[in-house]
């Protein structure tokens, strides 16, 4: 019986060392997703990126991929023709974390008064998607690798 409940001990021991990684891993990478909202919401390109490993990456739902210096002048372009940034909402749907990886799902609403590239005219809009990130633990902290939208963006005219 005393074997039986050391080796329970033990076991549970164990398994509280395993989890408490994946449990930093997590806040880490939690904290860096809302430090990157941060970024969204003051219409900062660079902070979106600040997180990425130097090989990062964003494909788009037509597939289209974009490196880090494509994607900020995207990112640049479209904070150009946003006029306000009304509310800007961040789910995180899930976190798996697997040794040095973290696989992570993300839904994001974002509701925005933007000028049309082509007429001008602003529309007020609420955007909803959805991203898959891959996630890398480095020497500097865990750091995106690469986003990208799990299907294509809702995107309604408000007004």
């Amino acid at each position: 019986m005393k074997i039986l409940a050391i080796a329970l001990l033990l076991a549970l021991g164990l398994a509280a060392g395993c989890a408490a990684p994946a449990r930093r891993a997590e806040a880490q990478i939690t904290e860096r997703i809302f430090s990157i909202r941060e970024a969204i919401r003051a219409r900062q390109a660079e902070g979106i990126v600040r997180w990425g490993t130097a090989d990062w990456s964003f494909t788009g739902s037509d597939g289209k991929v974009f490196d880090r210096v494509a994607y900020l002048v995207r990112a640049r372009g479209l904070f150009e023709r946003i006029v306000t940034l009304d509310a800007l909402e961040t789910r995180i749907d899930r976190i798996e974390v697997s040794g040095r990886a973290a696989e992570v799902e993300i839904t994001q609403t974002m509701e925005r008064h933007e000028r049309d590239a082509a007429t001008g005219k602003v529309q007020h809009l609420r955007l909803r998607y959805r991203e898959r990130q891959a996630w890398v633990r480095t020497d500097d902290g865990w750091r995106v690798r690469t986003v990208a939208f799990i299907g294509t963006p809702e995107r309604r005219v408000l007004e």
